[in-house]
Formats: structure tokens, C-alpha cells, sequence
């Protein structure tokens, strides 16, 4: 037996096939996990609170559901805009109030993967290493920091996983014998949490797809046999159901949002670079996950658990030939990080925590590329040398396939009050009359969800798109005689107004939309009519 910490670690799950309460064997170290939570926490909120980068394109989008709450969107399940609808009613409509429950939940993983280490065996330096490498991986600082499904969805992941390990615990307890009197209590919470997690971001059925296939490709295949897994099916569809129905009665918008994202995005993912990006983006906090796939395909007393290694392996197939972008696999990395830490404990005992100066060491020089704790100005600078001294321009490709100066998510912050700050200079500058008849017009998602962010702040109408799921919140009955129209390229003649001229347009040079601004005016023809059955024709071909 390897470690002093290790011998009783793993002495211990043996111990558990006498015992009645499998998750008695060893305590949680709630101060360690408390302290790594609270680090955590702070870590983003004082990010969000110094750097002010502002919130990013899709955060605008996402907010904006919650004032529209529905079983469902053109691009996501609806949970994130109860989550969205929950935080602006305890924090009011307000940039912290969009950041906060991402780290929270970001918080709280942390302390998932202490309990989920605790139930493999682990003891305190298995906790610590776990948690630490959640904690220091830039692939979650990021994750964490934007108000996005992925945050909850990864937690979701985590969360099932963490109960599947309850479960396959039960199982080596009865030995695969009496499986009648196998307990009910986890397969039900797993059949809740795959529900919810289907009402956050479809993605989880990749992971229950290969958790499925890990569970066949070990001993546990049995239980495939019981009424369990079906069970746990069951109650996943009957949450699920409402989502479901609402994409049958819209023809299945996710369809064609996954068609447009295949041919304009996930077309520029190479297996290369989404191979290379596993190790990347964890960068030191991979030798944590790392150790623990290795430990759990080559250690006996921790066999119980490889289909957790299976699941991984088979998460990363099934990207690999669907083309998903690299961060789709993260969700997958918190339980190995929990793996990781029994593996480092075991092999290394109380040596162990060497790893973490050395692992902090290593990420120190990728956090800020992770995290906006740089000043812009600077976070150019250190961009340019990461990108061009030291050679990972992959790291500054964004979805078109170009490299550029920063990472487009920073890009995707900067800019975008100049938008309702400019259009309302020239909207309060109408005439009341004419104010009254003004059509604010969007050309995309991240317009549309910044001007109605700010819509109370700079005194302005509701602003419309036919971009994303603001096709379904058009007004369909207006009068115009003007128009205040935002468009990412620049336009010509208007085919509905006489006058078209530009006005203005985003100042800032980091901003990745140039958010042209134009004034329309004098209609060529009575717009009412028009707008009514464009209005109708674009919401037909969304589905609604």
C-alpha cells in the first residue's frame, strides 16, 4: 500500500461492504472545502467588480429571456432564464446581479466535488486537491465568470455523476445480489437531476449517453437489467416534458439552431485543436485530472468507479465526431478532478500538497487569459506576446476561424453601452410625436438584449430583432414613420424610408461589433401593414 494517507483511504472502501451507511467512512473537511468555496467566490466578484470589462453579447441574450419567460428558446431550455428572472428580482436588473449565481455556482461545485472525493474514499488532501484544481483550472474560471448555461450545465454534469457514484457504491455493498432491495432514494434524484439538467442545456444527454455507455462496458452493466435505470428515464422525461412539447409545437427550433451553428461555427473545429485544448485549457490543474483517469483505469480497489473513466473517454468520442467545440467537454472534468484527488493521496499521501505551489505556479500565466483581471490595455499587450512570442495563436481563433488580438470573449465585453447611450442622444432629440412612432431595430442578439438592458436607465422603448429568439417578441402592430435601426454592416439604400443616413457608430477599438447606427426617416409608404406581415412571415419562419 502506497502513502500513509492512501493505505487507510482505499483500506476504507473495503470497510464500507460492512457497513450500512457507505458515505460514513470518512468525514468532509468542510473548513478546507468553505475556504476553496469562499476563494472561489470572492475571486469573481472582485473580477467582476475591478476589471469592469462590462457583460458579454450572450449574457444579453440570456437576461433578456428572463423578462420573457417560456418552456423554452430558439437557442436553450428555458432554466437559464429562471435563474436570470431569480437574479434580477434579488439584485434588481444590474451587472451583478448577472454574475453572481454562475460563481455562486461555480462556489458550490467546489464543495460537490469534496463530498463526491469523501464518497471514493478520499480523505483531506483528497478534498484539498479536488477542490484545488476546480478552483485553479482556467477552464472554470472562465466557465464560471459569464452568465451562461455551460456554468449550470457543468454543475449539472458533476451532480450526476456524483450520484451515480452513490449508487454504484449501493451496488458493491449487495454485491450485484438482492438488487429488489436495492435503495430507490438516488435513482429518483437521478432521474430529477437529468431532467433539470435537459432544462438547462441539451448537451447533457451526451453525458448520460456516455454514462450509459461506461456503465455497459463494466460489471455495473447489470443493473440495465432492474427497473432502475428506467425509473430514473421516467422521471427525467416527465421534467423534460415541457421542453419538449413546446420544440415539437415550434418544429424543432434547437434543429435548425444546431444546423446554422454546424455550418458557421463547429465547421472550423479541427480534431487537433479540440484534442489539444483538453490539456490546454486545465493547463497545470491537468496533472489533477490527469492522475485520476490513469488511477482509475489501472488501480483495482478503485475498479468500482471506471466507468467514470469510460464516461470521459466516451464524452470525448462523441464530440470528436459531432464536431462540438472544445469547452463542450468541461463539464466532464469535475468529477475526474475528484478522481484526481483520491489519485494524488493515494500515490503521494501528504507529499501531495507540494502540487499545489507548483500547479499555481503553472496557471499563474494563463488565468489572465482566462479571467479579465488584466486592464484591457494590458490584457492587449499580453495577448499579442502569448499569441505571437510564445506561438499558441489557437488560443486568439474565434469562431470564423481568424486569429485576432484578443480572445473573442474579451471582445464580446467591450462596447456596448455606447449603443443606448448614442441611440437615445438621438431619440430624446425627436420630437415627442415622433418619438411615439419610432421603431428601435436591432440586427442581432447582442444589440437588441444590451438596449433593453439599459432600457430604464436611458429612458427608451422596448428595441426589437428578428435575430435569435427576439423574433418572438416583436410587436406586430405599430405605427412608424422613423426608425432607429443597429446593424453590424453598413448599409445602403433603404427600401422603406427616403432618408437613411449614419449617425454613429461603437468608438471602442476592443469591441468586437462595430454597431453602426442608423437613422431612418420620411416612409416611402404607410409601414403599418408592412411591418405586420414581415412580423408575421419571420416569426412563421422561426417556428412561432
Amino acid at each position: 500500500m502506497k502513502g500513509g494517507a492512501g493505505g487507510g483511504l482505499l483500506n476504507g472502501y473495503h470497510q464500507t461492504k460492512k457497513m450500512n451507511h457507505p458515505t460514513d467512512i470518512n468525514k468532509i473537511y468542510w473548513y478546507i472545502l468553505g475556504v476553496l468555496a469562499a476563494i472561489k467566490m470572492s475571486i469573481h466578484l472582485f473580477t467582476n467588480t475591478i476589471t469592469r470589462y462590462g457583460l458579454h453579447r450572450d449574457e444579453y441574450l440570456y437576461i433578456s429571456e428572463s423578462d420573457h419567460l417560456a418552456w423554452g428558446y430558439m437557442e436553450v431550455p428555458p432554466m437559464i432564464s429562471i435563474i436570470g428572472k431569480i437574479a434580477k428580482l434579488l439584485f434588481g436588473n444590474t451587472e451583478f446581479a448577472v454574475r453572481f449565481f454562475p460563481a455562486l455556482i461555480g462556489a458550490i461545485s467546489i464543495i460537490l466535488i469534496g463530498i463526491m472525493v469523501r464518497d471514493l474514499g478520499g480523505k483531506k488532501y483528497a478534498q484539498l486537491l479536488g477542490g484545488f484544481g476546480f478552483l485553479i483550472s482556467p477552464a472554470f474560471l472562465g466557465s464560471n465568470n459569464l452568465f451562461q448555461p455551460v456554468s449550470f450545465n457543468q454543475f449539472m454534469w458533476l451532480l450526476s455523476a456524483s450520484v451515480m457514484v452513490r449508487i454504484v457504491r449501493e451496488l458493491e455493498l449487495l454485491n450485484f445480489k438482492n438488487l429488489a432491495n436495492l435503495p430507490t432514494k438516488n435513482w429518483y434524484w437521478l432521474g430529477i437531476i437529468a431532467g433539470l439538467g435537459f432544462l438547462t442545456k441539451y448537451s447533457i444527454v451526451f453525458f448520460f449517453t456516455a454514462m450509459i455507455g461506461g456503465l455497459l462496458l463494466t460489471h455495473h452493466r447489470k443493473i440495465f437489467l432492474t427497473k432502475y435505470p428506467y425509473i430514473s428515464l421516467g422521471i427525467a422525461l416527465i421534467i423534460a416534458a415541457p421542453n419538449l412539447w413546446w420544440q415539437v409545437a415550434h418544429d424543432f427550433p434547437i434543429v435548425r439552431h444546431m444546423e446554422i451553428l454546424a455550418s458557421t461555427q463547429l465547421v472550423n473545429v479541427s480534431t487537433s485543436s479540440f484534442l489539444f485544448s483538453q490539456f490546454l485549457d486545465n493547463f497545470g490543474a491537468t496533472i489533477i485530472w490527469l492522475a485520476g483517469l490513469i488511477f482509475v483505469f489501472t488501480n483495482e480497489k478503485i475498479k468500482p468507479y471506471r466507468f467514470l473513466g469510460w464516461t470521459y473517454l466516451l464524452v470525448i468520442l462523441l464530440l470528436l465526431i459531432t464536431s462540438g467545440k472544445d469547452y463542450y467537454a468541461f463539464g466532464a472534468y469535475a468529477m475526474l478532478f475528484a478522481l484526481g484527488g483520491v489519485a494524488l493521496e493515494y500515490w503521494l499521501g501528504q507529499k501531495s500538497l507540494l502540487l499545489i505551489p507548483i500547479i499555481t505556479l503553472l496557471n499563474l500565466p494563463a488565468i489572465p487569459l482566462a479571467l479579465p483581471i488584466l486592464p484591457i490595455e494590458k490584457m492587449e499587450a499580453y495577448s499579442l506576446y502569448i499569441r505571437d512570442d510564445i506561438g499558441m495563436e489557437g488560443l486568439f481563433r474565434w469562431e470564423d476561424g481568424i486569429v485576432r488580438n484578443l480572445r473573442q470573449d474579451y471582445a464580446d465585453m467591450h462596447g456596448w453601452e455606447e449603443i443606448p447611450r448614442k441611440v437615445a442622444k438621438i431619440y430624446h432629440n425627436l420630437p415627442p410625436e415622433q418619438q411615439r412612432t419610432c421603431l428601435l431595430f436591432a440586427g442581432h442578439y447582442g444589440q437588441a438584449g444590451v438596449m433593453n438592458f439599459y432600457r430604464e436607465k436611458y429612458n427608451l422603448p422596448e428595441t426589437y430583432s428578428f435575430n435569435a429568439s427576439f423574433v418572438a417578441w416583436v410587436n406586430p402592430d405599430m405605427d412608424i414613420t422613423c426608425q432607429i435601426d443597429i446593424d453590424d454592416n453598413k448599409q445602403g439604400e433603404s427600401e422603406s424610408f427616403f432618408s437613411s443616413v449614419l449617425v454613429d457608430s461603437i468608438e471602442n477599438k476592443y469591441a468586437r461589433d462595430p454597431g453602426y447606427i442608423y437613422f431612418k426617416s420620411a416612409p416611402r409608404q404607410e409601414l403599418r401593414p408592412v411591418w405586420r406581415e414581415l412580423v408575421k412571415s419571420r416569426r412563421a419562419a422561426a417556428g412561432y
